[in-house]
């Protein structure tokens, strides 16, 4: 797996499930001999991607993508009130632990604080520190895959 693929593969995990980007990242680190902090760095940095347009766009794909529309709708039932009220301890708790799922909180980030536009940013840096502790656990351990 190549460098570009690992960053693919977070930009398109972000809205796609099935790519997961965790997957990606410990795949990455068991194949090759960089370090795990850099490896954090591409795939947040390819998170930061789409977070980005999901929350300059978020409200057109929703109109266009049902699917993805009923996820941002149950986020909102479930988490709504206290994702308005601390919205960056609910933006660093997607970033960090993936609830509610942060492709949802970057959508529906601008309508949860006066000023959003941290949130990004937090949203991002909470990713590199998960990418980066599934990096460093996949070197310490030694892990390799068989294939």
């Amino acid at each position: 797996m190549s460098i570009a693929t690992l960053f693919g593969i977070a930009v398109i995990g972000t809205v796609f499930w099935v790519a997961s980007p965790e997957a990606a990242v410990a795949l990455f680190a068991s194949k090759q001999q960089w370090h795990p902090l850099v490896i954090a760095a591409v795939a947040a940095g390819g998170q930061a991607v789409s977070l980005t347009l999901l929350f300059l766009f978020g409200g057109q794909l929703r109109r266009r993508w049902r699917w993805f529309d009923r996820k941002c709708e149950r986020a909102r039932e479930r988490f709504g009130d206290r994702m308005t009220r601390n919205a960056i301890v609910a933006s660093a708790a997607s970033g960090l632990i993936g609830l509610p799922p942060l492709s949802v909180a970057a959508t529906l980030a601008p309508g949860l604080a006066p000023r959003p536009v941290p949130l990004l940013p937090l949203m991002v840096g909470m990713r590199f520190i998960r990418f980066g502790v599934v990096a460093a656990l996949v070197v310490q351990w030694g892990f390799k895959w068989p294939w």
